[in-house]
């Protein structure tokens, strides 16, 4: 399926659900009674469009799943995603500057040391003096 029927298919159930909300206030418009009919009819228009929404999402994560099955360079950046420096396991969470190593959650209550460690979290790229310099310089 091409990306932009998905697009318009969450687009659609976003209007669907829409209109389905507006029935809601019509059906509580009399003081005495509620209209059953009117919210029972609006409750199903509303279930139906975020049913399309969650329909649409699904069949993008599909279709972006397969194209980074297919695509050898992007498999690759996934395999080869930084992983901590000491179980080999875990994602890492933060970086200690002091030892220069990345560390997951779990191996960092084993690491922690608050008088000799600093620490940076991973995300983040430590710049090193001669870089620095040389940006400085420029």
């Amino acid at each position: 399926m091409s990306q932009k029927i998905l697009t318009g298919l969450i687009g659609v159930g976003i209007l669907i659900a829409f209109i389905g909300m507006l029935f809601i206030p019509a059906a509580f418009n009399s003081k005495e009674t509620t209209n059953d009919n009117l919210l029972g009819g609006g409750l199903a228009i509303f279930a139906l469009g975020t049913l399309m929404i969650s329909t649409g999402l699904y069949a993008k994560g599909r279709v972006l799943r397969a194209k980074i099955e297919s695509d050898p360079n992007m498999l690759a950046l996934l395999n080869n995603a930084k992983k901590c420096d000491v179980c080999h396991a875990a994602g890492p969470v933060v970086q200690c500057t002091m030892h220069r190593v990345v560390l997951c959650s779990v191996c960092l209550n084993q690491h922690y040391d608050n008088r000799a460690c600093v620490y940076v979290p991973a995300s983040r790229r430590l710049a090193s003096r001669a870089a620095r310099a040389s940006a400085a310089r420029a």
